[in-house]
């Protein structure tokens, strides 16, 4: 089979049904992905324009034209919005739709009015240029820091898409050409090769993205508590062990507070575990609250004990956070459906002797929290870290 227009033509065409019935049997897996649902839009609407534009001769010229090169703007602008999403860009509807109306206004003048093919391939060039470069740019502009290998990579493959179509601006069309899109010439055939091999690069860049960010989600899922958004006991360990290493260095005090929800089986026996949930996350708001504004890692240790480690924070400065949390539950009880719920706190605190470990100093500041709850709980006791 020899490559040319034709055989390219068909290529294209199974190509994007193949990577279009690809994405939707991915889009039946991750079914919560509003992403993954307009990117796989895009392609199907990507394969009925190459259907249209590659059955013009068999059916009626100007409506197959206007209908593939509508098919391949929805495409464009699917992708675009898309792409927003996944960044959590917001992208006004006017702004592509503007674009959109632009493109087809293009095509319409160059094909009924005035009809020219060379103008209409410049007129889809521009935009596609300006489609890609704009996805390029919002993938590097608005990349998340932790998914800034996909975002470039993919912001590679729409830039090189781009300048394919810059590139095909300056390319001549055969002088037989007519209006027969098949008959352009080699430099444009070339050029629709090169854009069969990009469409595949770009929808593996696309499957990258998502990739990178459920990759993303499952290591943040695996650090953080699900009730209270807190950082797990392992993240906790694994990062405040680093805090404490970078505070021995430069030389700064670190304070760590361990505290715990005085008689919370009492409330889980009396009004149930919702209940004692609603507890959890109400004692959770109040110590960000009273936190916000302090360097600190505040951690859900386990059950009802919660770790908030202090790096630059004095003995006096901890102290005074915990008295502070302490008044705040005091005042504003948990409010659950059957009333409000006195929550009251018993918190030990232990400063950094420039040597234990962390596990020594959570230690010292859990004989601290036994001291205050055999004192009669709702206090704060201090344990010097040994000489």
């Amino acid at each position: 089979m020899s490559l040319d227009f034709p055989t390219v033509a068909v290529l294209g065409f199974l190509l994007c049904v193949g990577i279009a019935l690809g994405f939707s049997l991915l889009l039946v897996v991750l079914r919560g992905q509003p992403v993954l649902r307009l990117w796989t839009l895009s392609l199907w609407a990507l394969t009925l324009g190459v259907t249209l534009l590659a059955l013009r001769p068999y059916l009626p010229q100007v409506p197959a034209i206007l209908a593939g090169n509508a098919a391949m703007a929805a495409c464009a602008v699917l992708l675009l919005r898309g792409m927003a999403l996944h960044l959590g860009q917001p992208l006004p509807a006017w702004r592509p739709l503007l674009l959109v109306a632009a493109f087809m206004t293009g095509i319409f003048l160059f094909l009924v009015p005035w009809p020219n093919l060379v103008v209409r391939l410049h007129v889809f060039s521009v935009f596609a240029a300006i489609i890609d470069g704009w996805i390029a740019w919002l993938l590097l502009r608005h990349a998340p820091p932790q998914q800034r290998t996909s975002c470039r990579l993919a912001a590679a493959v729409f830039l090189a898409e781009g300048l394919l179509y810059v590139v095909r601006l300056f390319l001549p069309v055969a002088a037989d050409a007519g209006e027969d899109i098949m008959r352009t010439g080699t430099p444009m055939f070339v050029t629709y090769l090169a854009g069969v091999m990009l469409e595949l690069a770009r929808c593996f860049a696309l499957v990258l993205l998502l990739v990178e960010r459920m990759l993303v989600e499952l290591r943040r899922a695996a650090r953080i508590d699900g009730l209270t958004g807190l950082l797990n006991r392992s993240a906790v360990l694994a990062d405040g062990q680093l805090q404490l290493e970078q505070a021995r260095r430069h030389g700064t005090p670190l304070a760590l507070l361990l505290l715990d929800v005085d008689h919370f089986k009492q409330v889980n026996d009396r009004w149930g575990h919702l209940a004692g949930d609603h507890v959890l996350q109400h004692f959770t708001a109040m110590l960000q609250r009273c936190a916000i504004g302090r360097v600190h890692l505040l951690s859900r240790y386990g059950g009802e004990e919660f770790l908030l480690l202090l790096p630059g924070s004095s003995g006096n400065e901890a102290t005074a956070l915990a008295d502070a949390i302490r008044h705040g539950l005091q005042q504003r009880p948990a409010l659950l459906d059957t009333g409000p719920v006195a929550v009251t706190a018993s918190i030990g605190l232990v400063l950094d002797d420039g040597r234990t470990d962390l596990s020594g100093l959570i230690a010292l500041a859990d004989s601290a929290l036994y001291r205050a709850k055999a004192e009669g709980r709702n206090r704060l006791v201090a344990v010097p870290t040994p000489a």
